[in-house]
């Protein structure tokens, strides 16, 4: 697999949420025959996403030693940076799922341009926790940091 750059990755969301995330988001078949469509738009970073397992250790008091073990696991959060854009139908949507207060977990679709043509789709549900606005200072752009909590597998594969 040779590396793939971000230049022109896009990211999309669908306006209805995943009704059974155990059960119709197990497998990536689930969310290729969803519409996702609605694009997030001015995406400046995207961050980091994947499995993480927690660290269990135990310590046996014969050896003294350390033993590490996987324990249970967290498919991460996406902080995404955006130039915001309130008119941009991606933004409101994320914001209206973020200043909701139910549990709704959305289905994502990420497309990396450059990709090999059987790894060039990402997908994935998640919980829209915060669309905050960064002010910042004089002569920056104001911006919105938004946090995605990964609520299913991540699948890639092909568009």
């Amino acid at each position: 697999m040779a590396e793939t750059g971000v230049l022109g990755t896009k990211l999309y969301t669908s306006a209805t949420p995943l009704t059974d995330i155990d059960g119709a988001a197990d497998a990536i078949g689930d969310f290729t025959g969803l519409t996702i469509a609605t694009e997030i738009g001015l995406i400046e970073n995207l961050g980091d996403l994947g499995r993480q397992f927690q660290n269990v250790e135990f310590v046996s008091i014969a050896e003294g030693r350390t033993r590490k073990h996987k324990g249970s696991y967290n498919d991460g959060q996406l902080q995404i940076t955006v130039g915001q854009d309130l008119s941009d139908a991606g933004q409101l949507a994320l914001k209206a799922y973020a200043e909701a207060s139910n549990q709704n977990t959305y289905p994502f679709k990420m497309t990396l341009v450059g990709a090999n043509a059987s790894y060039d789709t990402i997908y994935f549900g998640a919980i829209v926790m915060s669309y905050r606005t960064t002010l910042g200072s004089a002569n920056t752009v104001i911006k919105a940091t938004i946090t995605l909590e990964i609520n299913t597998p991540i699948f890639t594969g092909a568009s």
